[in-house]
């Protein structure tokens, strides 16, 4: 079966380009004398974060725009009491009954302070404007960038904090081995949220929801130590899929072929052995067996005898420099260290990599990674499953063939004045939009379509 949304494509192509001609032409007619009535744009009469936004965007692409959101907000926040009473009349409305008047308005109320306070100190507010532009930089390789801009002398949301503080080498890229197909690495500050969420039980006003608050952390403290375990956690948590080529698994009949071997690795930064002991306490405490192996000169924990799986399945949990990494097979973890240490060709290497990479600054905060290889190995499961559970005729339909060759390198850098996301990849925006608007059948159909995944997977 081959799907497509070209014409659904077409017509968003057709439509952003009469928009901007109409746009660039303007309705009035241009006077006989070749002069124009337009007045020349001089600084805006309300200041607005273009400038800062734009110097980061690329020009003379397939798309950029600009939107300033200063007006938005102060017009939600001048509207926020309003907006505040008819929640609270919602919900009264749809009260259970389950508790009294006093205790119903109560709990709406700690909840509205709560929400309100969140809010406020989240940083929503404190966002100035947003840029986002695309730009083939060479054949079938384009550069996407959306920028969130906020004030750095005006910002005190923990929204600027949370997900890091500035650019810098991302570690994991060294760990990827060269079969990786996917991966995605994020950075969070959890002691930064384990020290706001208080303050937010604290916004309510309720004695109640303070007590419950403190009552779960103190319960949570003493069953797993959750301050320590935090405060032991380097901010850092990585997840990829590797895809090995030269080991297959046969697909169930309906779909037919195979597709190579799958492996999972994740990779979380520590700062000490606090989280690594408490999965080794919890992992003896285990009914599955385990032993102590070495692999490529590193000390680790293999569990074995586990149960009948359609590709190796024999979790690894060890310790590189000040990383806990575990690993679904023992195959996979040596290919994790040997590419660490530089003794095997890593995921950076690849010519795919290279190609995706070049030009693209790699220091940051937070990265993703989709191969081809991803989507060509999906793609049949997900086409036969449509096939199987027909989706209503009248969605758009869903262009396998673009999605099973997406490639895709990108970064999204932590800096003083915002967030910025830059990304190399094989479809610029507009085409990701256009697939995104195509996908709409495939969230609107999973319900329909799980079943029949599952038939197919358990055959």
């Amino acid at each position: 079966m081959k799907l497509n949304f070209m014409k659904t494509k077409n017509t968003i192509l057709k439509t952003l380009t009469s928009a901007t001609f109409l746009a660039l032409v303007g309705c009035s007619e241009t006077p006989s004398n070749g002069s124009s009535n337009s007045t020349p744009a001089g600084p805006s009469a309300v200041p607005n974060s273009f400038a800062e936004v734009s110097a980061k965007l690329d020009p003379n692409g397939s798309l950029y725009l600009y939107y300033s959101t200063e007006d938005v907000i102060k017009t939600v926040e001048k509207y926020t009491d309003a907006l505040t009473n008819f929640a609270k009349e919602t919900a009264n409305s749809s009260a259970t009954g389950l508790r009294s008047d006093s205790e119903e308005e109560e709990m709406i109320e700690a909840s509205t302070k709560v929400s309100k306070a969140l809010y406020d100190q989240i940083g929503i507010n404190e966002i100035s404007g947003v840029g986002v532009s695309s730009f083939e930089f060479e054949k079938g390789l384009h550069r996407n960038k959306m920028v969130i801009h906020h004030y750095p002398d005006k910002s005190t949301g923990k929204l600027w904090s949370l997900f890091g503080s500035e650019p810098h080498e991302i570690s994991m890229f060294k760990m990827l081995p060269a079969e990786t197909a996917l991966a995605v690495s994020n950075e969070f500050n959890a002691k930064a949220l384990m020290d706001w969420l208080p303050e937010l039980a604290k916004a309510s006003e309720s004695e109640a929801i303070q007590s419950q608050f403190d009552q779960a952390i103190q319960m949570a403290n003493m069953m797993i130590g959750i301050r320590d375990l935090v405060g032991s956690f380097g901010n850092k948590l990585g997840l990829f899929v590797a895809l090995d080529p030269e080991n297959t698994i046969p697909l169930p009949p309906d779909i037919g072929g195979e597709i190579p071997t799958p492996s999972l690795g994740l990779v979380m930064k520590v700062r000490d052995d606090k989280i690594a002991d408490m999965l080794l306490i919890a992992l003896e405490s285990s009914p599955a067996p385990f032993e102590k192996q070495t692999i490529e000169g590193i000390e680790a924990h293999v569990m074995t005898e586990l149960a009948q799986t359609p590709f190796p399945l024999t979790p690894v949990l060890f310790k590189l420099d000040n990383h806990l990494v575990a690993a679904s097979n023992t195959e996979l973890a040596a290919k994790i260290i040997a590419s660490h240490n530089g003794d095997e060709s890593g995921l950076t290497s690849t010519e795919e990599f290279q190609r995706l990479s070049n030009g693209l600054d790699l220091n940051g905060n937070h990265f993703f990674f989709a191969s081809k290889e991803i989507g060509k190995t999906i793609g049949p499961i997900i086409e036969a499953a449509m096939e199987a559970s027909p989706l209503p005729p009248d969605l758009p339909s869903f262009d396998m063939e673009t999605a099973a060759n997406i490639q895709i390198l990108g970064i999204i850098r932590v800096e003083p004045d915002g967030f910025v996301l830059e990304s190399h990849s094989s479809i610029g925006y507009v085409e990701s939009l256009a697939l995104q608007t195509s996908l709409v059948p495939i969230t609107v159909g999973a319900r329909i379509m799980l079943p029949a995944i599952q038939s197919l997977l358990i055959q």
